[in-house]
C-alpha cells in the first residue's frame, strides 16, 4: 500500500469564511474609527482655540499692548496692533468644522491689561464627532475664558 500524501493549504471554503469573517469585523469598525478620528479632531481643534486665546491675552499683558484674534479663511492668526506683528496664524480648519460668534464678531481683542475689548461666545462645532467633544468659548469682560462643553450635532 502506497503512503498518501497530505497537502497542506487553505480550501476555498475556509478562505471564504475567513474573508466573511474580516469583512464583517471591518464593518463594524470602520464607523467607529471615523468617530474616533472625528473627536480627536474636536479635541485638538478646540484645545489649539483655547491655548491660542490664552497666548493672545499672556502677549497682551506681558507686552502691555493690543493683540487681536482675527478669523481667517480656514483658520485664524493672532496680530500684535501696535507693533503688526503677526504672532500666529492657525491655517487648520475644513468643511467639518464650524467656529460661530454669537455676537458676529470676526476678531477678539485683548487690552494691554488682559481685558476683551468686547465680550462674546465662541463656538467650535465638528461634524461626525460624539459625546461632549464640542466647545463654546465665553470671553469675559476681565479677560477670563468659560470653556463649556457641548453635545455633538448628530447628523
Amino acid at each position: 500500500m502506497r503512503a498518501r500524501k497530505y497537502m497542506s493549504g487553505f480550501t476555498m471554503l475556509e478562505l471564504m469564511v475567513t474573508l466573511a469573517i474580516v469583512g464583517i469585523i471591518a464593518a463594524i469598525a470602520v464607523p467607529s474609527m471615523s468617530n474616533m478620528l472625528s473627536n480627536s479632531k474636536a479635541e485638538r481643534i478646540t484645545g489649539l482655540f483655547k491655548q491660542d486665546l490664552q497666548f493672545a491675552r499672556s502677549h497682551a499683558i506681558s507686552r502691555s499692548e493690543v493683540v487681536r484674534i482675527s478669523a481667517i479663511d480656514g483658520g485664524w492668526n493672532i496680530i500684535a496692533e501696535t507693533s503688526n506683528d503677526t504672532l500666529r496664524v492657525r491655517d487648520i480648519l475644513d468643511d467639518t468644522i464650524t467656529v460661530t460668534s454669537a455676537e458676529g464678531l470676526d476678531s477678539v481683542a485683548f487690552t494691554a491689561t488682559g481685558q476683551i475689548e468686547s465680550t462674546d461666545t465662541i463656538t467650535i462645532r465638528t461634524s461626525g464627532c460624539t459625546g461632549n467633544e464640542d466647545k463654546s468659548f465665553s470671553l469675559l469682560r476681565s479677560g477670563q475664558i468659560a470653556e463649556t462643553e457641548l453635545a455633538c450635532i448628530t447628523q
